[in-house]
């Protein structure tokens, strides 16, 4: 009985990888940027700051533009880090609020591991320490990229997040 369903499963597997229809092949897509690309979001992200006023705004050499409203006292995260923060966030393109925390429900904020965060923040979150509030000001290639993100962000959108960095919590050696 075993010989058979061995032999059974052989076929089944042999039959089933194997493809006689002309199906096409999905193509692959390219969703790099290139710096052609990166400077369009770079001239919208600019004009929003502009156009809304803010003022003293940095710009780190990725494209990643802050400002540091509130300097805090405690550890500055790595990203072998986790960390908790409150967040509002921002879709710069449309200038409509997408998500806020929650500080009723949590009086701390959201827990992240640094590693996993868009590469925007985590960029903006190692300049900054626990107690610290930064405006991140984050182009499309630092963010959701050309995939965007489930329908609530699209592809190439400029985000703007303030976030208040509350915890930091080392990794252990």
């Amino acid at each position: 009985m075993k010989n058979l369903c061995l032999v059974f499963t052989l076929i089944l597997f042999t039959f089933s990888c194997s493809s006689d229809d002309d199906s096409p092949v999905l193509e692959s897509r390219d969703f790099s940027y290139t710096q052609e690309e990166k400077d369009e979001e770079i001239a919208r992200l600019k004009q929003y700051i502009v156009d809304k006023g803010y003022e003293n705004v940095q710009e780190t050499t990725s494209g990643l533009h802050y400002i540091i409203e509130k300097e805090g006292d405690g550890l500055f995260p790595t990203l072998d880090d986790d960390v908790i923060f409150h967040s509002e966030t921002t879709n710069m393109e449309s200038d409509t609020l997408i998500s806020r925390s929650n500080r009723e429900q949590n009086i701390y904020g959201q827990h992240a591991r640094m590693w996993m965060l868009i590469e925007g923040v985590k960029e903006g979150f190692q300049l900054v320490n626990e107690g610290s509030v930064i405006r991140m000001f984050v182009p499309g290639y630092l963010a959701f990229g050309k995939f965007g993100y489930f329908g609530d962000v699209d592809p190439e959108t400029n985000l703007m997040f303030l976030m208040e960095l509350n915890i930091v919590l080392k990794s252990k050696p």
